[in-house]
């Protein structure tokens, strides 16, 4: 059985403040944390919903199609309007939110609710994500630059504003799990599949160089949680481990921690078998999202079990952020991370 230690929270709890989630951390997972999120709480409880009606307020921008690949659902999308000049978006609202709930978290260390060797752990979206939902095919090339500049600045400040050697930044990366499913091309070139992996993985290395070396730096890969399912079901971790190498050999600083989604029903060698090719660097945490309501411990075990096959050591996790769960079912949730690996700290 391989060493299983510590557990991660992907992002998103189903709180109203970020106090409320550092009391269940302080209840549920005392010493299995080494960083902890403040449950994005208020306007970003949807993961990158929030930034819709942002790109909205940019002059440049006009919805003009819908895209219905996500889960069927019809989604708007901009284009640049006709002899626009470059995008003038408004700012992107995550230094703010994140200055704002690290001095909660301070102030929650200060108290005693957390301990003082955690740090504070801050999700930042991958611009490729915003501008492939959000974004038609044939304006995308126009919008990602900008996007990402904007989401540099956005990275910025929060270094600033934030001691370095007690913050963590996670880059979310998800709908690019869904271009290399084939539900959406890479910009507008019209590639998916595996013709899309060197330019997803040029873009997800260059997000991990924005971070200096005294902050921590971790990837949640995803493939969705909207109504509780992924966009699409994964056949096996073959994209999920070509990410896994792309960010640890492509990347020219340490990466501290990656998570990977694991379905509830994946309880099969198939699944976890394309994992078995990562060698995970000592000083870099892997983390698996094996922890489930549905099955309680036993159906967590069977894929703890499976996964061991493989890879010799990791955490674990929820698949995606608890945002859209119930809050009654938080406790009982983060009981059986504790209950299933072995702390951090005592």
């Amino acid at each position: 059985m391989a060493e299983v230690r510590g557990a991660h929270l992907v992002g998103s709890a189903p709180v109203a403040e970020p106090d409320e989630l550092f009391a269940l951390v302080r209840d549920h997972l005392a010493g299995h944390l080494r960083r902890v999120p403040d449950g994005e709480v208020g306007e970003r409880d949807r993961w990158i919903q929030w930034q819709f009606p942002k790109l909205g307020q940019c002059p440049q921008l006009e919805i003009k199609s819908v895209n219905a690949a996500y889960l069927g659902r019809d989604i708007p999308q901009y284009e640049v309007i006709d002899g626009a000049g470059p995008l003038e978006l408004v700012d992107l609202g995550y230094a703010e939110a994140a200055l704002d709930s690290w001095e909660r978290f301070a102030a929650a260390q200060a108290a005693g609710t957390l301990p003082q060797a955690t740090r504070f752990m801050v999700g930042l979206p991958s611009p490729l994500s915003v501008v492939t939902i959000y974004v038609a095919p044939n304006s995308r090339p126009a919008a990602l630059g900008p996007w990402t500049q904007a989401m540099e600045r956005q990275l910025e400040r929060i270094l600033d504003g934030i001691p370095n050697d007690r913050l963590s930044i996670q880059w979310e990366v998800c709908i690019e799990f869904g271009i290399l499913e084939g539900l959406w091309t890479y910009l507008d070139t019209g590639s998916d599949g595996l013709d899309a992996r060197q330019g997803i993985g040029g873009h997800i290395v260059h997000l991990g160089a924005l971070v200096p070396d005294e902050v921590e730096l971790g990837y949640h890969f995803c493939y969705g949680d909207a109504g509780h399912q992924h966009f699409v079901e994964p056949s096996d971790t073959g994209h999920l481990a070509w990410a896994v190498h792309t960010v640890l050999d492509g990347v020219e600083r340490r990466v501290d921690w990656v998570h990977l989604p694991v379905p509830k029903q994946r309880d099969d060698d198939a699944y976890f078998a394309a994992l078995g090719a990562v060698q995970i660097p000592q000083e870099s945490e892997l983390y698996l999202g094996l922890v489930h309501a549905t099955g309680g411990h036993d159906g967590t075990r069977r894929r703890i079990a499976a996964a061991s096959k493989v890879i010799p050591r990791f955490g674990l996790a929820t698949e995606c952020g608890m945002g859209r769960r119930e809050l009654d079912t938080i406790g009982p949730l983060l009981d059986q991370h504790a209950a299933l690996s072995e702390p951090w700290m005592s």
